[in-house]
């Protein structure tokens, strides 16, 4: 049974979903934007008898308020480690899918000591050419009175993954429309975090994946090659939602890894 919930923190409150039982080791799943944790649904239902299933909204993201200091990962992570700490949660494994992804490593990198292992789909190690088209990947469609910025909102998430359910594409696009400029905020902290340096910092055990149809797939080598305790899978056919609809074979490796993980530690 998936719960939800509010936890303040410094500014506001962060809205999150949870599943499973408090005895069980806290798995931290940080998601992507523009959607919120409603896109861990699906992988809750996998992992809720293995772990104490942890989705927050990114500040500005879903139902959770908005950051009280300029938009940054930096501050994307502090907040989701005081949402930890208001929790009482000493340790964790971390889960992050692109944004999420981000925020996972910054996460690791300022607060070693509270995550135990780390999987990231979709790392954002960015090439230049990445950082090139990102910006206009999240740019703000002007509102206009015969509601084109609606169909221009769909066409974008739709754009994303042509052949996802529709419901999918509707959801993203209603989440899209929701937040504003944290849209496009969120894609300029991505570009400016050092990601790279801060991933082949990381001593935690590491797992990198991603669809051979996500952007992404093409960094994932690179990023494998960074990281001092890795691992890499390829998730074949999934892309951009690829948490929605391939949440049985995402789960399944994600056991294994965090349990050959614990076992290591």
């Amino acid at each position: 049974m998936i719960r939800r919930g509010y936890c303040d923190i410094d500014g506001g409150q962060l809205h999150y979903r949870q599943a499973g039982s408090r005895d069980k080791l806290p798995l931290l799943l940080l998601h992507q934007s523009p959607s919120s944790s409603v896109m861990y649904e699906a992988l809750m239902q996998v992992l809720g008898d293995d772990y104490w299933l942890l989705a927050p909204d990114t500040p500005g993201f879903g139902q959770s308020d908005p950051l009280s200091e300029p938009v940054s990962i930096v501050a994307y992570a502090r907040a989701i480690q005081q949402f930890l700490d208001a929790l009482e949660i000493e340790q964790a494994l971390v889960f992050g899918h692109h944004t999420g992804a981000s925020v996972a490593v910054q996460l690791a990198h300022d607060h070693p000591q509270q995550v135990v292992a780390l999987a990231l789909s979709g790392p954002t190690l960015l090439s230049d050419a990445l950082k090139n088209i990102l910006p206009e990947k999240a740019k703000p469609f002007p509102l206009s009175a015969d509601g084109s910025h609606l169909l221009s909102m769909w066409q974008r998430m739709r754009d994303k993954e042509p052949d996802a359910p529709l419901a999918l594409t509707l959801r993203e696009t209603l989440l899209g429309l929701a937040v504003g400029e944290a849209y496009p905020d969120a894609y300029r902290a991505v570009i400016e975090q050092p990601f790279g340096e801060q991933l082949q910092a990381l001593t935690c055990p590491v797992l990198v994946f991603a669809g051979d149809g996500d952007p992404l797939y093409g960094q994932l080598d690179a990023a494998y090659g960074l990281l001092a305790k890795g691992e890499k899978q390829v998730i074949q056919g999934a892309r951009t939602y690829a948490c929605d609809l391939y949440a049985n074979e995402i789960g399944a490796h994600l056991k294994a890894f965090f349990s050959r993980a614990c076992k290591g530690n």
